[in-house]
């Protein structure tokens, strides 16, 4: 059914992220044969951000956006705005992409579909989460990054452990591994815990092999 190809794409911005002027047109004319919509989750509802996102909002009716409305105290900015735009999502197959990723083509959504969705290695209820990898999205330390991936993979390992899943299995092809994105169903991301873990760490530092 189309409707089980609907696609929620996520972006997380800072105030600041004028690359999403470039990034948003582009992902918007995507010629899409099911529903998809963008959801950009961004710090206040000022800066730059504002001022690219609202006027598309009058020209796409499938662009959403959410803010913090305070700063969190216990939690990274960064986890609770994912959980901000999971909520606001409308579909289960979530897309999450950084802003500074400009699709080349008209036709990204539709080619990353076919290998989410429809492929052999497929995102679903039995893999509910797919990663890009080897793609430091900021600058650390060789120590700290050593540290991160470790605590990563080891988290990945003991979820993979209870999904009877090998850790192999999460990772996208290889064709389109180098995209920085990852996939996963939303229901699984506001119910596991863990998931919500990995995937929040994967934002820091793609994850390497």
């Amino acid at each position: 059914m189309e409707e089980n190809r609907n696609i929620s794409i996520i972006i997380t911005t800072t105030d600041k992220d004028t690359m999403l002027r470039e990034t948003l047109p582009v992902i918007l004319a995507q010629e899409y044969g099911a529903e998809y919509e963008v959801v950009v989750a961004r710090e206040t509802r000022q800066g730059e951000v504002r001022d690219i996102v609202e006027p598309l909002q009058k020209e796409y009716h499938n662009l959403k956006t959410t803010f913090l409305p305070d700063k969190p105290q216990y939690v990274s900015d960064e986890e609770v705005k994912i959980l901000l735009a999971v909520k606001a999502a409308r579909y289960d197959n979530i897309v999450m992409m950084p802003p500074s990723m400009t699709p080349q083509t008209g036709k990204w959504l539709e080619e990353l579909a076919e290998i989410i969705l429809d492929g052999g290695q497929s995102l679903s209820d039995v893999c509910p989460a797919l990663f890009g990898d080897g793609h430091c999205h900021k600058k650390l330390g060789i120590l700290k990054r050593l540290r991160h991936k470790r605590r990563v993979m080891k988290a990945l390992k003991q979820w993979c452990g209870e999904k009877g899943l090998k850790r192999k299995e999460l990772f996208l092809r290889g064709d389109i591994r180098h995209t920085l994105i990852m996939t996963f169903k939303r229901r699984q991301y506001l119910c596991d815990m863990t998931l919500r873990d990995i995937i929040c760490r994967h934002t820091d530092i793609y994850i390497l092999r």
